[in-house]
């Protein structure tokens, strides 16, 4: 239960403050200019990364136990955040951020978070003289390239989503709760953010994200293989940040080979050379997507095996990926000659104008059948629902009055939220192991499924100028894929993939100038259930929180969300 509402509470921040900062960003000094190696052409608000990393380091420090590590990492991200805000306010030299990120990869190191074992040394630590500069350059290094590959609208945000649920998925299927509940905490944070940065972005992260996620990331990772569960393969990190690591690297070393400072600007980062291949803003990034997925993979197949097999599949991940573009380079390759912003969903599916309204009818009664299915759910199971308990009966009141009183932005804000909050909620409740029946995992994972073919359907006969597709299309497809892979470990990649269906499915149906009065009606009862849920702090499970007045504070701000 504290992992639920750990990614719920970042997320909600997330997206309550972000607004909030963008309306600010010219008064903090926080507008990033365009210039010739950035591709975009007007200046954009960068304090997304401050939005979301507020919201990660509030809900650690409101729900994660205030004892060493866990503390000294709250203090380590505090650092970089402070000194990610005057970067972006004043443009730090690169001096200065090595000076910030020096003091917080100490201040984590002193307190004992670093890495013990070696690969190829065996079961024995590592002497101190040895890991702790090993342990400093990982991170910074970490830090620094998921700064430098922050090129493109969602990218680097992206990337260390689907890191950070490796991660979540890795502790929580080994007991390690409190590096989970971290974890979900810097995805609810990242979600938040990618809710205004998927392309066109509204709101960049600039480096007070880029370098916190990335801090963050790498104390996880040496964490998670270090202190939660030495059985994993001390080299998994080079996995589960692939991506990051092979860009920064090779970047890093052409620069140097070519006689310039390492650190000098240019257009040789990935996701530079595949817009030069002629792909297009989404498809570069939907790319990389996909190859860190291979890197993941890889992380999943690999846990358990020899330091020779990780680091050799590494490699040869990475030879592959250079070989290519190198191949690429060679015979002058390009996608296409020139960057076509064409609509292209036409053809076979448009010639059945049936399509396109049938789609729209499928989803929102596959989204109403969903919702009924969680209210019949929690009215079976939780005794609350057959008692005539006043709370319940005035919100339920409350809930068929909001869709009188509000209209627009408001409405549709508070609905989108009790969608979410439903859909994570179910991650618990509409389960095989909660309602005692095999079957229900599969008849879920298999309706979800349904539903998102569906909306991909729906998205090829809709013109771009109703709908568009972004690069979180593919973070939600992979997500699928890997909750098929993860079926028999529902936490938190199936927790994660039901999110992502109903939200899609919502964000897909309010494109539409329509009503929807009973699937909101639907929604916000939905809501109201879950909330009389958590303020009654029903027991769900071994892992159900004891009342507190976090909590309770946490329950009681969640109606009161706006755009």
């Amino acid at each position: 239960m504290e992992l639920f509402i750990s990614f719920t509470l970042a997320t909600i921040i997330s997206v309550l403050l972000i607004p909030v900062l963008i309306r600010s960003a010219n008064f903090l000094g926080m507008l990033d200019e365009p210039d010739e190696r950035k591709v975009h052409n007007k200046a954009i608000p960068r304090c997304g990364g401050l939005g979301l990393s507020t919201a990660t380091l509030i809900t650690i420090s409101l729900l994660a136990p205030f004892d060493e590590p866990f503390s000294s990492l709250l203090i380590g991200g505090f650092i970089i955040v402070l000194f990610g805000v005057l970067d972006d306010m004043f443009e730090l030299n690169y001096k200065w951020k090595f000076f910030g990120q020096f003091i917080a990869v100490l201040f984590v190191l002193y307190q004992g978070v670093y890495l013990r074992y070696l690969p190829f040394a065996g079961l024995d630590e590592a002497p101190l003289w040895l890991i702790y500069p090993l342990t400093f350059v990982f991170v910074v290094g970490v830090t620094n390239a998921v700064n430098l590959s922050d090129g493109l609208d969602g990218l680097a945000a992206g990337i260390m989503l689907m890191t950070l649920a490796a991660i979540a998925f890795f502790s929580q299927h080994v007991g390690g709760n409190d590096l989970a509940l971290i974890a979900l905490a810097l995805i609810g944070g990242i979600l938040g953010f990618l809710r205004f940065n998927s392309h066109p972005a509204i709101v960049f992260m600039g480096d007070t994200g880029s370098q916190f996620i990335g801090f963050m990331a790498a104390f996880l990772c040496i964490y998670l293989v270090d202190n939660v569960y030495v059985t994993l393969n001390p080299a998994l990190p080079l996995l589960l940040l692939g991506l990051p690591v092979l860009d920064t690297l090779t970047v890093m070393s052409w620069r140097i080979y070519i006689g310039r400072s390492p650190f000098s600007p240019d257009k040789r980062h990935i996701h530079h050379r595949l817009l030069a291949l002629g792909f297009t803003h989404a498809e570069a990034v939907s790319c990389i997507y996909a190859l860190q997925a291979i890197f993941l993979l890889a992380a999943f197949l690999l846990r358990y095996q020899s330091d020779f097999a990780v680091i050799g599949v590494y490699v040869l991940i990475c030879v592959s990926i250079l070989g290519l573009f190198y191949i690429a380079q060679q015979k002058d390759w390009r996608l296409r000659p020139e960057v076509d912003t064409a609509d292209r969903r036409r053809n076979l599916l448009r010639r059945f104008n049936w399509i396109y309204h049938a789609a729209r009818r499928y989803i929102e009664f596959a989204l109403l059948a969903y919702l009924w299915a969680m209210i019949l759910t929690m009215y079976r199971s939780f005794s609350l629902f057959y008692e005539a308990d006043p709370f319940f009966l005035a919100s339920l009141l409350l809930a068929a009055l909001l869709i009188y009183l509000f209209k627009g932005g408001f409405l549709n804000s508070l609905v989108r939220l009790c969608v979410y909050i439903t859909a994570t909620f179910s991650g618990f409740i509409l389960t095989s192991e909660h309602l005692k029946n095999a079957q229900v995992d599969i008849g879920v994972n298999g309706f979800l499924a349904v539903l998102m073919v569906v909306i991909f359907v729906g998205i090829r006969v809709t013109r771009r100028s109703v709908f568009s597709l972004s690069t979180q299309d593919l973070l939600i497809s992979l997500f699928a894929v890997a909750t098929a892979l993860l079926s028999n470990t529902p936490f938190p990649i199936n927790f994660l993939f039901k999110l992502l269906s109903l939200a899609y499915a919502i964000e897909y149906l309010f494109n539409y100038e329509k009503n929807y009065y009973l699937l909101k009606l639907t929604a916000l009862v939905s809501g109201v259930m879950v909330f009389s849920v958590l303020l009654k702090d029903y027991n769900l499970g071994p892992n159900a929180l004891e009342p507190s007045s976090a909590f309770m504070s946490f329950s009681a701000a969640l109606p009161f969300v706006q755009d």
